[in-house]
């Protein structure tokens, strides 16, 4: 064994060794146990993000300190020239119906506005791509009096289909969980000191922002690991440019043993393929039946496989097909009976998995739960296809 392999061995088990003491510290601190994971609210950026930071922004919510949170948050993020006293929080604010065109309309996930006019979007991405123009329309709302963040996980730039031309910085800012939400929330946090209940929300919502970032809750440890990774930069760095792609082939491996399972089951008739790069967005698998005339069934990344939700359904484009008569055939499927979402492409579809924290992507390596979860996913793919095998028989397509 070479120099540099022990090397970086060593640098990984003094990791895994401060990592299994941070465990230790998070259960005497009672960290182990929080509201939001247990409920199985992390990752859903409306009904958990938006709600609770809507919340904590809104002057009228029910922490009952008026306008406080907000102001806090205005001065983590530098913003001036807002009236307090007038502000009023609106989550999933509708501007309009959407023209990607004249890139106008949609709807803003944190919408706040004063009585002279002026206006903070938010748009709140925690794992969901970016939409057409989506920045571009956003700006153009209010636009002189409109000041547009764009907030990620890690602090990300928005997409450029989302952007066009449009410069951070200048026409909009990107804001993130990791240092801009957690800084604003601990000065909530300090603020909270005499109110019990909102100062655990707050704080275990902290929590749950550290666990999706990746970051060391504990501060003695953090710089223990920030110390470790300084002494051996070098070795940090190799195995940094490894992760990736070792958790892409982990994800297409188990993509395509799904694969394997669903042709088993469904055999003659039916195609089932996984795309050889999921690094890409809009990539997964898809499984088409022989008399669907274009119609398929998808497990799709949002926006990418290996490292979010992903998503599965039937695409079936609306330029394409009519829309009605797909859904009225589905309309006896238990696909359709117990709840989807839609879009132009998708008539129907749903939430399937997610490797979007470091803990989930965790099941592709632990073999007793990557077997289950492989075993999970095919059963709900082969029923979904068995389902919709007559229904969506010979559909013509539109023109």
């Amino acid at each position: 064994m070479s120099r540099e392999i022990k090397s970086i061995e060593n640098l990984l088990y003094k990791t895994k060794s401060i990592s299994e003491h941070q465990e230790e510290i998070k259960k005497l601190k009672g960290e182990s146990f929080n509201v939001f994971s247990i409920l199985k609210m992390e990752t859903q950026e409306n009904a958990t993000h938006s709600a609770f930071l809507g919340e904590l922004l809104n002057p009228q919510g029910s922490h009952l300190q008026r306008n406080l949170f907000l102001n806090l948050f205005l001065q983590t993020v530098g913003h001036k020239s807002f009236d307090l006293t007038s502000a009023r929080v609106t989550l999933e604010k509708s501007i309009g119906t959407r023209n990607d065109n004249l890139k106008m309309g949609g709807r803003i996930d944190i919408h706040i506005a004063d009585a002279n006019k002026n206006t903070i979007s938010i748009e709140n991405k925690i794992y969901a791509i970016d939409q057409e123009a989506q920045i571009e329309r956003y700006v153009n709302y209010n636009r002189e009096k409109n000041t547009v963040y764009y907030l990620t996980l890690n602090g990300n730039a928005p997409s450029a289909q989302s952007q066009g031309s449009l410069r951070d910085g200048e026409d909009y800012f990107s804001i993130s969980y990791r240092d801009t939400i957690v800084q604003w929330l601990e000065r909530c946090l300090k603020e909270s000191a005499e109110q019990p209940i909102l100062r655990e929300s707050i704080k275990q919502y902290i929590i749950l922002i550290k666990k999706l970032t990746n970051e060391l809750t504990d501060a003695k440890m953090k710089n223990d690991i920030q110390d470790l990774i300084a002494q051996n930069y070098q070795y940090a760095k190799k195995i940094e440019s490894s992760v990736w792609s070792v958790e892409l082939k982990a994800a297409t491996d188990f993509l395509n043993d799904v694969r394997v399972q669903v042709q088993e089951a469904l055999k003659e008739g039916w195609t089932i393929t996984v795309d050889d790069d999921l690094s890409q967005a809009m990539t997964g698998a898809r499984i088409a039946y022989k008399d669907w005339n274009g119609i398929y069934l998808k497990v799709e990344g949002g926006s990418k496989v290996p490292w979010a939700i992903s998503w599965y359904g039937i695409v079936a484009p609306e330029k394409e097909y009519d829309r009605s008569n797909v859904l009225d055939r589905l309309a006896k499927t238990n696909f359709i009976k117990e709840g989807y979402r839609k879009s132009p492409g998708w008539p129907c579809y749903k939430e399937l998995l997610s490797f979007a924290t470091t803990e989930q992507r965790s099941r592709l390596f632990q073999s007793d739960q990557r077997t289950e979860l492989i075993q999970e996913i095919s059963e709900l793919l082969i029923q979904l296809a068995q389902e919709c095998r007559g229904p969506l028989s010979n559909i013509e397509k539109l023109g």
